[in-house]
């Protein structure tokens, strides 16, 4: 009996995963680093920025995403198609959001990843750096009401009736999060 015809989707899909473990199984990880940097063949952009969306995170999503290429090439040559290849990517994104999370804020040379915001901000780029990190810390519910009412601009009423929230809870929320930066920006800070 013939087989019926695949839909785009799913022949999107498997070639999709035939690519990715041809980028991934072969060569060592600095090879497989070397395929999967430049374009990001395995969409871990993507990935990150929707998984920092819904955490409500202040990072640098370029520097994330070189912790999680660098992961994905470092535990390629372990990887035999278990866990499946979209959960496997997964994990790889979660351990680089969880180690740039937990890593000091930026004190090296250079700027620090999200410099570009400091001056706007009135800000020194180490200070927002601090901040960022010390955000990323937060409670979610503090995050995601900061994330809500002050960078999209969601109204406040209507965000609180969609939480369950009273809007003055909801405002101590975002309130408790927005001091984090007000602190940065006062000069006993530095």
């Amino acid at each position: 009996m013939p087989s019926l015809p695949e839909s785009p989707e799913k022949t999107r899909i498997l070639a999709d995963a035939a690519r990715a473990r041809e980028l991934l199984l072969t060569g060592t990880a600095r090879e497989v680093l070397a395929r999967i940097v430049p374009e990001d063949p395995l969409g871990l952009r993507a990935r990150l920025r929707a998984r920092i969306r819904a955490r409500a995170l202040l990072v640098e999503v370029e520097h994330v995403c070189l912790r999680a290429q660098a992961l994905c090439s470092w535990h390629a040559s372990s990887w035999r198609g278990e866990p499946e290849l979209e959960r496997w990517l997964d994990l790889r994104v979660e351990e680089a959001l969880a180690a740039v999370v937990a890593e000091e804020p930026w004190e090296g040379e250079g700027d620090p990843p999200l410099a570009s915001f400091a001056a706007p901000l009135c800000l020194d780029p180490r200070d927002l750096a601090r901040a960022c990190a010390r955000f990323n810390r937060l409670p979610f519910e503090q995050r995601e009401a900061f994330f809500a009412v002050v960078l999209d601009a969601v109204a406040a009423d209507r965000l609180a009736r969609a939480r369950n929230l009273s809007l003055s809870e909801l405002a101590r929320r975002a309130r408790s999060a927005l001091e984090v930066f007000r602190r940065a920006a006062q000069p006993s800070s530095r």
